[in-house]
Parts: C-alpha cells; structure tokens; sequence
C-alpha cells in the first residue's frame, strides 16, 4: 500500500509539473493584418478578461493565465519608404499586465518562441525594455512610452511583436499607436528634379521658336 501511495504521488507530481509546463507555454494571442501603412498614425492594441484561471483575448484565443501571450500586428510600407518609426503603447488605467514587451521584425509572423530567422525574417529592433502595472485590478498605468523607435523603415512587409503575462484578477489591457513620417527626398533628388524642369522647359522654348 505504501509502495502504492508513492507511485501515486509521483504520478501526481509528475501530471502537476506537466501541466505547468504546457501553462507556461508560450502562446499566439492575437493576429491583426494592419494593411498597407498609408496614414500618418495607426492605433492597435488588445484586451482580456480572466475567468477561473483562463484568460479570454478580446480580438483571439483563450490560454492560461500563466502563459505569455504573443500578439502580432501585420503591416506592409509602401515603395516610399518612411523616414521614421515609432510605435507606442500604453498600460492603461485598469487591469494589470506585466512583462508588456514589443519588438519589429520583417517579413511574416513566427511561431511564438522560435527565431524569427525561422520564418525569413529578420530582426530590426529587438524586444524593448519590459514593462508592468501594479497586479490590482485598479493599478494606475505607466502611461504611453515609446517601444519601438526606428530612424527610417524601407518598403516591404513586417510584423510588430507584443508579448506578455495577464495578471490582474479580472484581466487587462493595453493600447498602442504607430506613427510613421514620409521619407524626405535626398539633395541629388532636388538636383534631379531641377535638371529635369530645365530640360523640359528648354524643349518648350525650342518649340515655341
């Protein structure tokens, strides 16, 4: 009986470890297609409600509260490219998350928890400095805060990363905003550009005569 007890013990110890093992699992969240970046300011962002121990994301799955959610905002620059990047977010008043972190990479989004070299990606800005609320359900928020700050974006097609743990007891959230400007045109442009008036200019004169 007591050699019994024991192999049950294990038994449940080992179901124990293997459940909080799979909690801790990283998990994909949210997936948001941003389309085509063609204004000046873009807002995104999620939130979830926790019921006995699972959380429920607004705009996706469901996962334990345990886990680290994953959520991913798909967008693409078009063939001018920007001349900054700048992506915020913002804890809110209410709710808790901690560990909120944020990272740009090219290309498509990856399984969460492999290398975004996995996916042909590649990393542009890694993950920004972790940030948290208070764990009470009316913790004040740490306000907006830049998490991705980018000198200049070319055109193509990316993928802006937000990962995090759910640990207010009723749930929480957050809220971000891109803000991109336009690519100023290089002095050899302008150059160009003048080049090109002239020449058309003299055509029209040469026509006139």
């Amino acid at each position: 009986m007591k050699i019994q007890l024991t192999r049950a013990t294990v038994a449940m110890l080992s179901l124990t470890c293997a459940v909080a093992a799979a909690q801790a699992q990283p998990v994909a969240s949210k997936q948001v297609n941003l389309g085509g970046l063609s204004t000046a300011s873009l807002n995104y962002g999620n939130s979830f409600t926790v019921n006995a121990g699972i959380v429920s994301s607004a705009g996706g799955n469901s996962f334990a509260q345990a886990a680290t959610f994953y959520d991913s905002y798909v967008f693409s620059v078009p063939d001018a490219s920007y001349s900054s990047f700048t992506a915020s977010l913002d804890l809110g008043n209410f709710f808790a998350i901690q560990g909120l972190q944020a990272r740009l990479y090219s290309g498509a989004p990856v399984t969460p928890g492999t290398p975004v070299s996995s996916g042909g990606g590649s990393v542009l800005q890694v993950w920004s400095a972790a940030q948290s609320n208070a764990s009470s359900t009316v913790a004040a928020g740490a306000g907006a805060f830049n998490m991705i700050n980018l000198n200049a974006l070319a055109a193509g097609s990316y993928t802006l990363e937000v990962r995090g743990q759910v640990t207010g007891t009723a749930g929480g959230s957050y809220a971000g905003v891109i803000n991109v400007a336009s690519a100023v045109p290089e002095p050899s442009t302008y150059v160009l550009l003048a080049l090109g008036l002239g020449l058309v200019g003299f055509r029209i004169r040469r026509q006139h005569r």
